[in-house]
């Protein structure tokens, strides 16, 4: 509720921040405010509609039986916005098609099950191009450019990419540093006498988010028929976890031949927590590296529009030409080249 609420707010703070300038001039003609508005309430249902998508109203019952059912089915219950309205469920089925076929359904469905995002791939690619399209048109009307809106749609779909990309980066970040306490939890439950099914059952109720996510549909999975170790490696394969891995093929080997198994898995904990602290410790060495590459990687677009704001008539042969325009592309090419090179650079894997 929280979040709908704060969507809500984020939606209305948009319309009210962007209709403003619109009626705050006398002196605007009427077609000019007729376009405005027809912008500002195009933007406003785009926004809508996709915080519509992710938190839809559904009653309490429908989204705990969705909540279930909707790993195991490829049609939910039926209660989606996609089953309201048509139209939008046939383009996410061709997205859908369109991504399976390029092979690129498995990494958008594992980014939106690492982020959380109760979408299909279809779905997702519908809802970020769809706002990414109505962002592109808004912009192209209020600025009087094709050129601005293609690159407002383009720099919007990237937001929307990098934001789903972030949460799921974050959301391996957190299972990878609470994987030790979780291996001691199991160790713990196994050496209470508990067996492996009901250790994990403990993880997934007493353990924290997304660790207890995971594990509560490891356990569902297994109650649906599928061996537990597989259910555990599918958790490992969604979480992108080499060292949770490592601990399921010590689990599948001990299963196998025998062994003090809570005993292992004390081991493979101390040995992650070593891991971390290193982890933590080379972060630290590379921070001075890692704000020399956020400066030398922010100071161009900074630059670029201080000088957009403040002699606008400098700029204008840049943004207005074709050479200028190639230009442009071409610098912000190898700008972000030059990002990731120093992304590289001071990024250490251990």
């Amino acid at each position: 509720m929280k979040r709908r609420l704060l969507s809500v707010g984020l939606v209305v703070g948009a319309l009210v921040v962007l209709a403003q300038p619109a009626f705050a001039q006398e002196a605007t003609s009427v077609p000019t405010k007729t376009a405005l508005l027809g912008a500002v309430v195009g933007l406003g249902t785009a926004v809508g509609l996709f915080v519509w998508i992710l938190f839809g109203p559904n009653a309490a019952v429908e989204r705990d039986l969705q909540r279930r059912l909707e790993t195991y089915t490829d049609s939910g219950v039926g209660t989606s916005i996609w089953s309201r309205i048509p139209i939008l469920g046939r383009f996410a089925s061709s997205a859908q098609e369109a991504a399976e076929s390029r092979g690129m359904s498995g990494m958008i469905e594992t980014a939106l099950e690492q982020a959380d995002l109760p979408l299909r791939p279809g779905e997702a690619i519908v809802g970020m191009v769809g706002l990414s399209a109505a962002f592109a048109a808004i912009v192209a009307i209020l600025r009087g450019s094709l050129f601005a809106g293609v690159v407002a749609g383009a720099f919007m779909l990237l937001i929307a990419v990098g934001l789903v990309r972030s949460v799921a980066s974050r959301q391996r970040r957190r299972f990878v540093n609470q994987l030790p306490d979780t291996l001691n939890l199991i160790s713990t439950s196994l050496r209470a006498g508990y067996s492996l099914l009901q250790a994990v059952e403990v993880v997934g109720s007493e353990a924290s988010e997304p660790t207890a996510r995971e594990f509560s549909r490891a356990i569902t999975e297994t109650r649906l028929g599928k061996p537990p170790i597989d259910a555990l490696k599918d958790v490992a394969n969604r979480m992108e976890s080499v060292d949770f891995e490592w601990a399921v093929l010590a689990m599948n080997i001990q299963r196998e031949v025998g062994g003090n198994l809570a005993e292992v898995l004390q081991t493979a904990a101390e040995t992650m927590v070593q891991r971390n602290r290193l982890r933590r410790e080379m972060k630290a060495l590379t921070a001075e590296g890692r704000i020399s590459a956020y400066v030398l990687g922010g100071l161009p677009f900074g630059l670029f529009f201080f000088l957009l704001t403040t002699n606008r008539s400098y700029m204008e042969p840049l943004l207005t030409s074709t050479k200028g325009k190639l230009g442009l592309a071409g610098a912000v090419l190898l700008l972000l080249a030059g990002i990731a090179w120093l992304n590289k650079i001071v990024k250490v894997d251990v």
